[in-house]
């Protein structure tokens, strides 16, 4: 075994003791760092990116780390800073990162064939007036959401005039709160981060609290392609369907392979995904996987939603593979090594995420009698993200997937039927039916 690497683990989220001690035991080459949360870095004031980054810095130095792993946007923007600030540490940069978080940098800047789209600076004094010369631009049904929003939360379908200025006065009102919110972070958390390592003469609106209004897209699938970029190379790993739910209005619940779009476009999301990334490899994004998301609209053709950067653990990449370890692969990139190949399996398979409602014991909300039970039918297999002991404490707020509390691997059955046992699944696991998000 070659010698131990000391690698930081960046999480704003909780990292559960279990997922701890399973990482530590199967990557034992790697000596893991785990730091304490965002929000725990303040207790008596808002937290700040940069300060929590200045910190990290100070273990690195300390504890002579050799590098960095982050499964989310926020963490991989760190990951970045600390890369530009230590030659050793393989990574992107803050630039092609920040593209990828802010949401309208990646439609105007990343994005080949962008849905039409329109900025809003919500502390503008004629937000009312900017907001419908944006909508005559974008024109009616759109949508709008947080300009650094991940997990599909707080997204608002706009169908007549009316409803834009209560719904930005909403998605306002969640931004400004004093509560600290990693999917939907508001530029307070960013601000000094930014001033620190941006441009902001290139990017002004990377100082201000911007919401996004986009055209609506007639959608009839929606796409994900993962991927990695080693020594500016990109490499395309996986395209699989979101498990598409038109009753909800988030849309998405998991993912299902393989993907039954048409060859065609298929080919051509993996065209689009490719050149996205290459627009962030010229801009210093390397050793690091990420995840795209595309709409197919009514007509066939593909259209960027948005990419992640990070994602530790591609969970759908690592259920879908026959071969390789999507973790591996990541400790590999940010440790400089050659990269392992990962083969993806023939046999159908869909993940699906089960998201809590609400917070309190674990077992107030999940009968892991039942879980037990489902994990021995033919062909599950249910993977708990808490046990019996835990206390769920992070929702998936807004209906997006949050800090989901388990997921379910059903192996060998077509699309349709894997929905519906997913549902009954769930029905079963979750002990109060007002839980259950597809009632």
């Amino acid at each position: 075994m070659s010698r131990c690497k000391k690698t930081l683990m960046i999480s704003v989220l909780p990292f559960p003791a279990v997922v701890r001690h399973d990482m530590s035991m199967k990557y034992g080459d790697h000596q893991f760092i785990w730091v304490p949360m965002l929000n725990d870095l303040n207790i008596d004031r808002f937290p700040d990116l940069l300060e929590y980054t200045d910190m990290l810095k100070d273990i690195v130095k300390q504890q002579h780390v050799t590098g960095v792993v982050s499964r989310l946007d926020l963490e991989t923007l760190v990951h970045a800073a600390l890369s530009e600030e230590f030659p050793h540490i393989s990574g992107p940069t803050v630039e092609s990162c920040f593209l990828a978080l802010h949401k309208f940098y990646s439609r105007t800047v990343l994005d080949p064939n962008p849905i039409p789209c329109e900025a809003l600076d919500l502390d503008s004094p004629t937000l009312e007036e900017d907001a419908n010369l944006a909508l005559q631009r974008v024109g009616l049904s759109a949508f709008l959401k947080p300009g650094l929003g991940t997990g599909s939360e707080a997204i608002y379908k706009i169908s007549r005039k009316t409803e834009l200025l209560p719904a930005i006065l909403d998605i306002k009102g969640a931004l400004t709160g004093a509560k600290f919110n990693p999917y939907n972070p508001s530029i307070h958390l960013l601000r000094n981060f930014v001033i620190h390592y941006l441009d902001t003469k290139k990017y002004p609106l990377a100082l201000r609290q911007v919401i996004v209004l986009e055209k609506y897209v007639d959608v009839k699938m929606k796409v994900t392609v993962d991927g990695y970029v080693h020594k500016g190379k990109v490499n395309h790993l996986l395209t699989t369907e979101s498990v598409y739910f038109p009753s909800r209005w988030d849309n998405a619940a998991g993912y299902y392979h393989p993907c039954s779009a048409t060859a065609q476009v298929k080919d051509d999301i993996v065209k689009i995904f490719v050149k996205v990334v290459e627009g962030m490899t010229a801009l210093g994004f390397d050793n690091q996987v990420l995840h795209g998301e595309f709409f197919v609209k009514s007509s066939g053709a593909p259209s960027l939603i948005e990419i992640n950067v990070g994602r530790l653990g591609l969970s759908h990449l690592q259920v879908c593979l026959r071969q390789g370890d999507p973790v591996r692969l990541q400790l590999q990139l940010v440790s400089g090594e050659g990269v392992d190949l990962l083969r993806v399996g023939e046999c159908p398979v869909f993940l699906g995420y089960i998201v809590p409602r609400s917070s309190g014991p674990a077992t107030d909300y999940i009968d892991f009698d039942k879980v037990d039970e489902i994990s021995r039918e033919q062909g599950v297999h249910v993977v708990m993200k808490v046990d019996k002991d835990d206390q769920i404490t992070m929702l998936g707020q807004g209906g997006g997937l949050g800090d989901y509390v388990a997921r379910v691997v059903i192996r060998g059955l077509s699309y349709e039927e894997s929905v519906e046992k997913f549902k009954r699944f769930s029905k079963q696991i979750l002990k109060k039916q007002e839980w259950y998000a597809w009632l």
